[in-house]
């Protein structure tokens, strides 16, 4: 069994599934941004990135065990000074290769099982759901206690918020009615960078805040045009 500590892509994974039905919560448009954005946040806590004049630097190319994440290494290294925003546009069109190493992890964990299914007995529909709730319990009770209970939030906590914020997961992260209402208001206060400065460091921050706003920006321009 892999070790049993989450990253950022797993732990967003998690929370964008439904525990009994293994499909996701969110739509597909939301869950592959925010999903790129993770790749991005994890590689930038981890030292490998960095923004520059609105540019993805890489910083360290040395591959690391998850091949989402050298995937994308990839991608940075092969397009030097690709913008911020057309680095997360080309990492979710992906996100349907990149997903499947991070869930092969969380089964590999224990965490997750695998259910083969079939759309009119042709187009696969796999399901994921949770044989071991306990990992994302405790995900769930720290983002509670930084929410709702005044705990100091690091790096990873404010990163994984984001995303949660950026890709419509807050009702289903926060799932009493009360709870959600004050965390709705709260949410983007605790994400923002005035706020998470003290724990935050400066580089990984601005990296923050280009991500959510390439996010932001690419999620509204691939609404508007589907519809």
């Amino acid at each position: 069994m892999e070790n049993a500590k989450l990253n950022l892509l797993e732990e967003y994974l998690l929370i964008a599934l439904d525990d009994d039905k293994g499909q996701f919560v969110t739509s597909s448009t939301h869950l592959h941004y925010g999903f790129a954005g993770a790749i991005l946040l994890e590689l930038a806590i981890r030292g490998k990135i960095a923004i520059e004049d609105d540019k993805v630097k890489l910083k360290d190319s040395t591959y690391e065990k998850e091949m989402a994440l050298n995937k994308a290494i990839d991608y940075v290294k092969e397009n030097k000074d690709c913008s911020v925003k057309t680095c997360i546009q080309h990492l979710a069109k992906k996100a349907n290769e990149l997903k499947q190493d991070t869930l092969q992890r969380l089964i590999n964990k224990g965490i997750l099982k695998k259910e083969e299914h079939k759309i009119l007995w042709l187009i696969p529909n796999d399901k994921y759901p949770t044989t071991d709730l306990t990992p994302e319990s405790k995900v769930r009770q720290r983002l509670d206690d930084v929410m709702l209970h005044g705990a100091k939030a690091d790096a990873h906590d404010v990163m994984l918020l984001s995303l949660i914020d950026v890709s419509d997961l807050t009702k289903e992260a926060f799932r009493s009615k009360e709870d959600y209402k004050m965390v709705k208001k709260k949410i983007k206060e605790v994400t923002k960078d005035v706020q998470v400065s003290s724990v935050v460091n400066k580089s990984i921050r601005e990296i923050q805040a280009a991500i959510m706003l390439a996010i932001t920006t690419s999620i509204v321009v691939s609404t508007v045009v589907s519809n």
